[in-house]
């Protein structure tokens, strides 16, 4: 389901660093796509942390690079306003764990229905409101 990636300079964070951002980033797009934070949604949020080597992260203005955080939903989740929250959200997650002058880029690449497979199957929206039904009737 939601997929994530985030790419950071080599030697950014550490590894326990890594884990910490990769749960807060999580959890964050859970809530901002309103899915319960249960075992089964958890288990189908993959979060990557990736280094880019150095010399292969540059900026044209000679500041140091960033880090890129890609989002890829099902289409339809979020709503620019969600989309806008997340981004402060993923911003503080990331200034946590490598300072407050490390700049963020958020980009959010939906997925429309049809598109989306795990494991040879379809993810359809249909199946995904149906475990969400399936979560708040067992809380």
């Amino acid at each position: 389901m939601p997929l994530v990636e985030i790419t950071v300079p080599e030697g950014t964070l550490s590894e326990a660093a890594a884990e910490v951002l990769q749960q807060q980033v999580a959890d964050s797009v859970l809530t901002a796509m309103e899915l319960p934070h249960t075992e089964f949604f958890a288990a189908a949020t993959w979060v990557y942390v990736r280094e880019a080597a150095k010399g292969l992260a540059t900026t044209g203005a000679g500041r140091p690079p960033g880090v890129l955080v890609v989002l890829t939903p099902l289409e339809g989740f979020l709503t620019p306003e969600r989309n806008e929250a997340l981004s402060v959200e993923v911003t503080r997650h990331v200034h946590a764990a490598t300072g407050p002058d490390t700049v963020v880029w958020l980009v959010v690449n939906e997925i429309p229905e049809g598109n989306w497979a795990v494991n040879g199957g379809l993810t359809r929206r249909a199946k995904i409101d149906e475990l969400v039904a399936e979560a708040a009737a067992g809380s």
